[in-house]
């Protein structure tokens, strides 16, 4: 089964997407027969107000078996088999694995047979209580009068597990509806009140989504692809930009990859809140839609999926690379167009989110293989990035981008790992790359860096020698080149020091005696950041398993209460009554997150002691880094370091008198997860920012 990209939120999705197989075939194709079927054609009628799709799906199978395996969901029945006119007999069994119906088949001899079923799905309402941190998790189908969305991973059609195969559907619905799925849009009719679609692809693809609904559809072709939106309403501006944008990111990924494969990409809108990337369309909940920062990010990123994940697609066992690739070939390489700080902003955001959520994980790169938890994206996405990011400063930008070319070429619609991705790089390159793969793919964590001591001395020659001892925290230390800027009496100049051993000392030698000194200042190496590298975030408080949101008591608690549960439930947090906790067994051990101001939450005494002159409260307003704003209609939150633990967080949440806002400002938190404090205004404006913090990995030789 293919596994489905997926947005974890409207906002982040400029720099964090994810990857979730709502249920994955790949134990299974390991326990069952080869894959055998080349071809479905499926004929499907979707009865809306019922909740129920009937229909056939008639296989090709590639080779003569003895018997089928087939799955499907468990609220599904197969009513019949037919091969030739003639019944099969065939046998349902419980897979003890996965929630799934397995089907065998006695099929000697038989090319071709026809699988007639029907299933039932839950109404959407159902669906919408599956929502976690602002995104739809669908396990199964989802039917109601706004349409239908059947994810190929909910089993919804007869399947063999992990194959490739191709596709003809034949969706019917009622006449005001119009379906989407893989491949070229082929017909579009109504016939006796019904709306019939025929899609088909011309390429295999490990998977058939089927989304519905009442579409208005806008079309453009574009040096031979079909560009299509399919929007709920008629909006030709919005329309247009997401038509232009497409043209422009499908020659960016032609010239740096390879050919467009397929015939059409189509935007499509959907009723629950996704972000999902398909092969040739990416389906969009109506909220993020509309942000308008999307067409300039997050689709390009789904449009680069369409080579990473859904040509070349992954092999299971083997790790999932596509997240890591597409993010570092789309939301880093707009980083990087947009300038130096942007892509240094880019990587550091990399590397907190690995610190405050996956740097006590033992997931390796080669076993990631969803984003079911928010440590395993971290891993996913974060690391691999850098990973990457690493690899192209190794062997430089003409191999690196050799690579993406020879991987894409010998991979396409084919399975592929971190093992073809060596391969290709090594023939781009000429290098051998085992241990480089080895230290970053096959093994979990990442180094922790400190400088020990740092000096210099002026040798015989006239010349000033800096001598740098360094420790690397790591049971195996890592192989590693890492620059170095220095500061001396008559400029700056950088070098690149080897380290490779627990302790090192490493010595440069520089035209002028040095005044500073910082190892890799644009933090292009993964690398596991120290506590105080780490800026106050809601992040690092979401980030840490030992934490607890605390709520007035009763009286104030209505207020609070709203917002306080949704991030609890969010991110699995122990929700507490500020006059049921001890300070010495929550403050000095937990981060905390207090929520409600004075005379609401006995805790808010801690802002006094623990907020630094950049922030001041005051019953008429909040004080921010030099700006005022008027307590009516605002919500403040704050995340700051506690002092008595550095890697713990103190957050604080308060609104005005009247809680106007309260449980949206909780919903919209997550978006902004980075951030030191968020201010939410009255007339639904954000303001936030980042504390500083100290450069760690640096010396002041004046200092010494």
């Amino acid at each position: 089964m293919r596994p489905r990209r997926h947005i974890i939120s409207p906002v982040l999705i400029l720099f964090l997407l994810v990857f979730i197989p709502s249920l994955s075939l790949a134990s299974i194709a390991r326990e069952t027969q080869k894959n055998v079927i080349s071809n479905h054609r499926l004929n499907i009628t979707v009865d809306i107000e019922d909740g129920i799709i009937r229909g056939s799906d008639t296989l090709s199978l590639s080779e003569e078996v003895y018997e089928l395996h087939l799955f499907m969901r468990y609220d599904s029945i197969v009513d019949k088999i037919e091969a030739d006119d003639k019944r099969l007999n065939f046998e349902v069994l419980k897979h003890h694995k996965e929630n799934a119906n397995e089907i065998v088949v006695k099929v000697p001899g038989l090319r071709k047979l026809t699988v007639f079923f029907h299933g039932s799905f839950h109404d959407i309402e159902k669906a919408r209580e599956g929502i976690k941190r602002g995104v739809a998790y669908v396990d199964d189908g989802a039917i109601g009068d706004e349409g239908a969305f059947l994810p190929s991973s909910a089993l919804w059609y007869p399947q063999e597990a992990g194959g490739l195969t191709m596709f003809d559907a034949t969706i019917t619905t009622p006449e005001e509806y119009t379906s989407i799925t893989e491949g070229e849009w082929l017909k579009s009719s109504k016939e006796k009140g019904k709306s019939v679609n025929r899609w088909s692809t011309e390429a295999p693809v490990d998977g058939l989504d089927l989304v519905v609904s009442r579409y208005v559809v806008e079309e453009a072709n574009h040096k031979g692809v079909d560009i299509y939106t399919f929007f709920f309403e008629k909006n030709p501006s919005l329309s247009k930009t997401y038509i232009e944008k497409t043209k422009d990111y499908l020659d960016l990924y032609q010239d740096l990859i390879g050919p467009y494969p397929f015939r059409k990409f189509a935007v499509v809108e959907n009723f629950l809140p996704t972000g999902y990337g398909m092969p040739s369309f990416t389906l969009l909940g109506s909220s993020v839609l509309k942000l308008p920062f999307i067409p300039d990010t997050s689709l390009g990123h789904e449009i680069a999926h369409n080579w990473w994940g859904n040509s070349v697609y992954v092999n299971d066992s083997l790790g999932n690379w596509t997240e890591a690739l597409t993010t570092y070939t789309s939301d880093y390489l707009y980083a990087k167009r947009s300038g130096n700080q942007e892509a240094l902003e880019f990587r550091l955001s990399k590397l907190r989110g690995y610190k405050n959520f996956a740097s006590t994980s033992d997931l390796a790169l080669k076993d990631f293989i969803d984003s079911t938890t928010i440590a395993s994206r971290a891993v996913g996405y974060n690391k691999g990035t850098m990973v990457f990011n690493m690899l192209n400063s190794l062997i430089g930008d003409e191999a690196f981008r050799a690579g993406l070319k020879g991987f894409y070429k010998s991979n396409a619609f084919k399975k592929a790992s971190w093992a073809d991705i060596k391969a290709a790089f090594e023939v781009s390159s000429g290098r051998d790359l085992d241990w480089f793969f080895n230290q970053w793919v096959n093994k979990a964590g990442g180094p922790e860096i400190s400088i020990m001591d740092a000096d210099y001395k002026k040798t015989a020659e006239g010349k000033y020698l800096a001598t740098i001892k360094i420790r690397q925290q790591s049971t195996l230390p890592y192989r590693l080149k890492m620059p170095v800027l220095f500061r001396t009496n008559i400029g700056t100049s950088f070098s690149e020091i080897t380290l490779s051993k627990e302790v090192e000392e490493v010595r440069v030698e520089l035209d002028s005696s040095p005044t500073y000194m910082e190892i890799d200042p644009n933090y292009e190496t993964f690398r596991i950041l120290s506590d105080k590298e780490i800026p106050p975030s809601f992040a690092s408080f979401f980030g840490d398993k030992n934490s607890v949101i605390v709520v007035p008591g009763k009286g104030k608690q209505d207020k609070y209460l709203p917002a306080a549960e949704v991030m609890a439930n969010d991110y699995n947090i122990e929700l507490a009554n500020d006059s049921k906790i001890g300070i010495s067994d929550y403050i000095y051990k937990k981060s905390v997150f207090v929520m409600g101001g004075a005379g609401e939450n006995s805790l808010f005494w801690l802002t006094g002691q623990y907020l630094t002159n950049r922030v001041t409260i005051t019953p008429e307003a909040f004080k921010i880094e030099g700006k005022t704003y008027p307590r009516a209609g605002t919500v403040l939150a704050i995340a700051i370091k506690n002092p008595k633990d550095l890697s713990k967080t103190l957050c604080f949440f308060i609104g005005d008198k009247d809680g106007d806002g309260m449980l949206e400002a909780g919903k919209r938190l997550r978006y902004f997860s980075e951030s030191s404090y968020v201010v939410f205004t009255r007339d639904g404006k954000v303001e936030k920012g980042i504390f500083p913090i100290p450069k760690v990995l640096s010396f002041n030789f004046d200092e010494q």
